[in-house]
């Protein structure tokens, strides 16, 4: 433990099969800062890993969204070429792409830091570790939420805003038809440890 700081680490056990774990580390420091690093060891047998963050949920109020990244709309690690690097901002509710069948939307790619504020600019800032940059969402509903819903209205009413900072995101796929695989270079490689660090505090 470092002199100005307190180490709190969760262990985790992933519902999976075969049985695998991670393990969530805070470092919080006294002037509000949180260092966050999420850790994975290999386990031999399981399948690609879709995602490699951590979500919050926090109240709806905080609806506005403004990050350093690419932009200015959703980005994912195999597509982003289009987009540029930049500062921006919206509303956490533009971020839900309009599909007919509600799904993962909303991303961003190469984010160093991101905001998530209500009316009176009071929120979070995320910060990636400068060496790597962070994926990063914020939308008004889970994943677990979009893909429960079949159709729009089936969303359930809105109570939080649900934050992703992610280290690792997969592709999605679909450069050839609309059922193309994703290509194996913008899929998370899980034959080796994974780790993920980035800060947040309170603004």
């Amino acid at each position: 433990m470092e002199a100005d700081s307190v180490v709190v680490t969760y262990l985790y056990n992933l519902q999976t099969s075969p049985a695998a774990e991670c393990s969530l580390q805070y470092r919080v420091f006294g002037d509000g800062r949180i260092q966050t690093t999420l850790h994975y060891d290999p386990v031999e047998g399981l399948a690609a890993m879709p995602e490699f963050g951590v979500l919050f949920k926090i109240d709806a109020d905080y609806d506005t969204v403004e990050w350093y990244g690419n932009g200015p709309a959703e980005t994912y690690w195999d597509r982003q070429h289009g987009a540029k690097l930049g500062i921006y901002q919206n509303k956490v509710a533009d971020n839900m792409a309009q599909y007919l069948v509600p799904q993962e939307c909303g991303a961003k790619t190469a984010v160093r830091w991101a905001k998530v504020v209500d009316r009176k600019g009071r929120g979070l800032l995320f910060t990636a570790d400068a060496a790597k940059p962070m994926f990063f969402s914020a939308l008004p509903y889970t994943p677990h939420e979009m893909e429960s819903a079949k159709h729009p209205y089936e969303l359930p009413p809105v109570h939080y805003t649900v934050i992703r900072a992610m280290g690792e995101q997969m592709g999605v796929g679909g450069d050839d038809s609309w059922g193309a695989n994703v290509h194996p270079e913008y899929i998370p490689d899980v034959t080796k440890p994974v780790e993920f660090t980035f800060t947040f505090r309170g603004i």
